[in-house]
């Protein structure tokens, strides 16, 4: 029994120690994805304020090119007639122009940016779904291993020595087994000698007796 309950407690001993492991590797795992996560949400968010900062651009663009074009028609109509006019119209068709051109500018970048952010994005998650599957593998990897590490008790496999117990318990029992067999017959025979010894020499007296009456 004290043998059991040291390979009881050995297990026991060792497989809390590995659990206890487990949890640290996969709570500090688990929480630098979370980590992770909480930056692509907010580059997730980030991601949509660029497309509407995006949107906001295209738009001003129509329209400042809308403004040039309409600016340079007015300067073309009041032409040398009203020359004050269509000076003024001119001037105001060159800063649409060149709005419009800051603006086509900033609409680039911003389309760049935003696609920069979308690769990013997409190799975040694309590494978080790896992340996820190494997580897995080594966790169980690792169970397996230590589960088997737990069960090992001064360098000998307790199921080693388990097998060993039953082992020598089933040579007992066979030895056992023997003892009681082997007497049991011999007894047996020996008895039945006897018996037929004293079952010839009752029949013979019964005999004699019998002959003598005969006799008489």
């Amino acid at each position: 029994m004290r043998i059991f309950k040291r390979i009881n407690a050995t297990i026991q001993s060792n497989f809390n120690a590995f659990l206890d492991q487990i949890e640290n590797h996969e709570a500090l795992v688990t929480e630098a994805m979370q980590e992770v996560k909480a930056a692509s949400a907010r580059a997730t968010a980030r991601l949509a304020r660029l497309q509407q900062d995006e949107d906001k651009l295209a738009a001003r663009l129509v329209d400042l090119r809308k403004d040039a074009g309409q600016w340079k028609d007015r300067a073309l109509q009041a032409g040398t007639q009203d020359e004050a006019r269509a000076l003024e119209c001119v001037r105001r068709m060159t800063r649409a122009q060149e709005e419009a051109a800051s603006t086509e500018s900033q609409l680039t970048k911003a389309r760049e940016l935003r696609a920069r952010l979308v690769d990013d994005l997409r190799g975040i998650q694309s590494k978080l779904d790896e992340l996820q599957r190494k997580k897995h593998t080594l966790a169980t990897r690792q169970f397996r291993a230590e589960a088997m590490k737990a069960i090992q008790s001064d360098g000998t496999s307790a199921l080693d020595e388990l097998t060993g117990i039953f082992d020598r318990w089933e040579t007992r029992v066979s030895e056992a087994e023997g003892y009681v067999t082997g007497p049991a017959l011999l007894t047996d025979d020996f008895e039945l000698a006897y018996r037929q010894k004293e079952d010839h020499e009752g029949v013979r007296a019964t005999l004699l007796e019998l002959m003598a009456e005969h006799k008489h």
